[in-house]
């Protein structure tokens, strides 16, 4: 079965403005059995990026919904369409992302569950992949092995069911933090067999990302490899997600290299 389980839509403001109909069509065309759309949520802090344009505004929720519904049952009979959203872990804040997990029950197990932002010991937020500039002046200032040790403790909340029996269980590109590697020096000290033990041990499934694999300073799926094995060692479930922002990119790559 061909799935693609991490899509985004024109309700993304650093998306596409394609509608979403043209994600299910290209879909179709490359014999996809399961597409499932899931925008980035609402934040529950202000967005630190200088576009603020990290998440869906809260207006746009119910016609999003709204228009997947419409696609599930005009496509029903090629391709099942199902929706939930990319649900920003954010230390500090379990409680107000609770409340909207809440508002949506139906939506859970078609979400996912992501880290982009770090809450720093100066307590700001910081998201580490919005740009390579803005990750090595980060790094720089208060230390790469800072920010690598920070996303391991958030990764670690982040699959220690914090929302509880709501929690998404899909943890999405896992090693996100090596979006930007190819471009500073420092040796990764994340122990990522912890992570993926707890994983398994809470009954998480891990996004195989292929959006890596177009990031010019990363250049491999999420997992790399390296992480992949592991995974696979632990008998870890994956299920393949293209993390399109714009229709031509749904299904990249993983159809060919799907194991």
């Amino acid at each position: 079965m061909k799935i693609d389980n991490h899509v985004h839509t024109h309700y993304c403001p650093h998306g596409s403005n394609e509608k979403m109909e043209k994600y299910v069509k290209k879909a179709i065309e490359l014999g996809i059995d399961k597409i499932t759309f899931t925008e980035h949520a609402p934040l529950p802090i202000l967005d630190t990026v200088p576009d603020k344009d990290s998440a869906m505004n809260e207006k746009d929720v119910y016609e999003y919904l709204k228009e997947a519904k419409g696609l599930k049952a005009k496509y029903r009979h090629k391709i099942e369409i199902n929706a939930g959203f990319e649900i920003d872990y954010i230390e500090g804040y379990e409680q107000e992302t609770r409340l909207f997990l809440e508002k949506y029950p139906e939506t859970i197990e078609n979400s996912i569950l992501s880290v982009h932002f770090l809450k720093l010991p100066d307590e700001t937020y910081f998201c580490i992949d919005y740009s390579k500039e803005s990750f090595i002046q980060k790094g720089e200032e208060i230390g790469y092995h800072m920010l690598y040790s920070n996303y391991e403790k958030t990764v670690l909340k982040a699959l220690s069911n914090p929302y509880g029996p709501i929690t998404p269980k899909k943890i999405g590109h896992i090693n996100l933090i090596h979006k930007f590697e190819k471009s500073y020096q420092y040796k990764d000290m994340i122990d990522w067999v912890k992570l993926l033990k707890l994983a398994k041990k809470n009954g998480y499934i891990l996004d195989y990302n292929f959006a890596g694999i177009d990031k010019e300073f990363y250049g491999k799926t999420y997992p790399n490899q390296m992480i992949l094995d592991k995974a696979k060692n632990l008998n870890l479930k994956l299920e393949t997600g293209s993390d399109a922002h714009k229709p031509e990119e749904v299904g990249r790559y993983f159809i060919e290299r799907e194991d």
